[in-house]
């Protein structure tokens, strides 16, 4: 990427998830914050300006979609988009209106920075 990086938090409490896609979004020029669960994310939301958020959707302490549904309730978070990544199948996973993809577990690396690179083009100015 030329521009500038964009600023992505991925939330998962699988730490071998969440570090070898923070590796690679870090290797495509994306500025990338981590969480392991929805509370920490939060705290992650309220720190930094955060362009997309990646989370997965079973977690400990607070799951996906309350995430999403705290991040919806609060002016601040409520249009940043969400990728969810989940093993669970996606019919029994609640879709919050802001999330914009979702992606079975295990991650083909290639889609999801195909969706993330679409999101941040999306997000940014004409």
């Amino acid at each position: 990427m030329t521009d500038p990086p964009h600023n992505v938090l991925v939330v998962d409490d699988e730490y071998a998830s969440l570090e070898v896609l923070a590796f690679m979004l870090t290797g495509e020029g994306f500025q990338v914050f981590t969480a392991n669960d929805g509370e920490e994310a939060l705290q992650r939301l309220a720190e930094v300006p955060i362009a997309v958020v990646i989370t997965d959707y079973k977690m400990p302490k607070m799951d996906g979609s309350e995430l999403c549904r705290r991040m919806l309730a609060d002016p601040r978070w409520a249009n940043i988009p969400v990728i969810f990544t989940s093993a669970t199948y996606r019919q029994d996973v609640p879709q919050p209106k802001n999330v914009a993809a979702f992606f079975y577990k295990p991650l083909l690396f290639k889609d999801v920075l195909s969706a993330l690179k679409r999101l941040v083009e999306g997000a940014r100015p004409a």
